[in-house]
């Protein structure tokens, strides 16, 4: 008896953001196939920015349009032993319904698919695209979250994909990835990566009933995730708190060029370490060399010594930002005549690589 082919009808039917999310739930129940989400943030309309697409390697064209989803066809070009090979594929652009400006590239094809044509061209569409990132502290909340409130028994890492910082003052000294297969519980896992200084680049899971285990989803650093069951669940416990990540990302990094507001007036950010992160003297160098390594911008050293203070230029779209340390649990960015969402980004993702994670806060004067 042949299989009954769930999947073209699925790409044959006018979805739309309300019922999508359901949709998909209820085709991972009856394909073996996977689903692959990468959330973005955007303050262009993606269906105009996609549609028509042609660059070189890579065009795009629109198949259908519904209510805050629409289908694309992406053609690509890649290299296989040395030949030149062409493939398509299908993906979706999910409109988060609440959140402006905020949306998910979503897509049932294969692997080769996503790692070949869709992340490419969603990462290449770079600045006028943005992806979040998410701390190694919100990252292990979401996974116990996720384990807690859809009563899983058991949450195991069985792939895991970290970086350490290096703390030695050799400025020689890089990032050092590693790609394991630690098969360790939630909790094991994420001590051992934090006590060696490291963070989570991405991880793949399994989430297990009493009886036996019922779905494989993976999740990286930029809230890109696979999933071959429970596709609501995973939307609820990990693409919709990206996509609020990203709308925050947008408001708060959003008018902090110094051009943008009354006066000239700086709109400073702060990054708040939670603990006296800057209390030995020794951390002014750690923190003044692991900017040093920021291959996408110049930093220059003011002063070093009791306090920080630096200047950083982008090399992308010259935005210019002053980094000072005035206390021992927080760093001051002020971005100055400008500082775009997508540079202040590049910075906060450096610090947040290869220096220490904290929280994101608007500058408040102590009084």
């Amino acid at each position: 008896m042949a299989k009954l082919d769930f999947i073209t009808p699925f790409y044959n039917e006018k979805h739309n953001q309300n019922t999508f999310v359901k949709k998909l739930d209820s085709l991972l129940a009856s394909e073996d196939v996977d689903v692959r989400a990468i959330p973005f943030g955007s303050l262009h309309n993606p269906v105009a920015l996609f549609d028509g697409y042609d660059h070189g390697s890579r065009n795009v064209r629109l198949l259908k349009t519904g209510t805050g989803v629409s289908l694309f066809e992406l053609t690509y070009l890649y290299k296989e032993n040395d030949k030149d090979r062409k493939a398509k594929g299908r993906f979706f652009v999910y409109e988060h319904p609440q959140y402006p400006s905020v949306y998910a590239a979503v897509t049932l094809e294969d692997s080769s698919f996503y790692l070949r044509g869709l992340l490419p061209f969603i990462q290449g569409q770079y600045p006028k695209i943005i992806q979040t990132f998410i701390t190694h502290k919100k990252l292990r909340r979401l996974l116990e979250e996720f384990k807690t409130s859809n009563g899983f028994s058991e949450l195991t890492i069985v792939r895991a994909s970290q970086r350490f910082r290096i703390r030695e003052t050799d400025e020689r000294q890089k990032i050092v990835p590693v790609v394991s297969w630690p098969d360790m519980d939630l909790k094991e896992a994420f001590d051992w990566v934090y006590q060696n200084n490291g963070w989570f680049r991405s991880v793949k899971f399994e989430v297990k009933t009493p009886l036996s285990a019922s779905a494989s989803i993976s999740l990286t650093r930029q809230g890109a995730v696979r999933m071959n069951h429970h596709c609501e669940k995973v939307f609820a416990g990990f693409v919709h708190p990206v996509f609020k990540t990203l709308h925050e990302n947008i408001q708060i990094f959003g008018h902090r060029s110094r051009r943008d507001n009354v006066n000239l007036t700086a709109k400073p950010l702060t990054i708040d370490f939670g603990i006296e992160q800057f209390a030995d003297v020794e951390e002014n160098k750690r923190f003044i060399q692991a900017m040093q390594l920021m291959g996408t911008a110049s930093t220059s050293v003011i002063h070093g010594n009791p306090y920080i203070h630096l200047t950083v230029i982008d090399y992308y779209d010259g935005s210019t930002f002053d980094l000072w340390v005035l206390s021992a649990h927080q760093l001051i960015i002020v971005p100055q005549m400008k500082g775009s969402i997508a540079a202040i980004k590049r910075l906060i993702n450096h610090i947040y690589d290869t220096y220490a994670e904290g929280d994101i806060k608007d500058y408040e004067v102590a009084v």
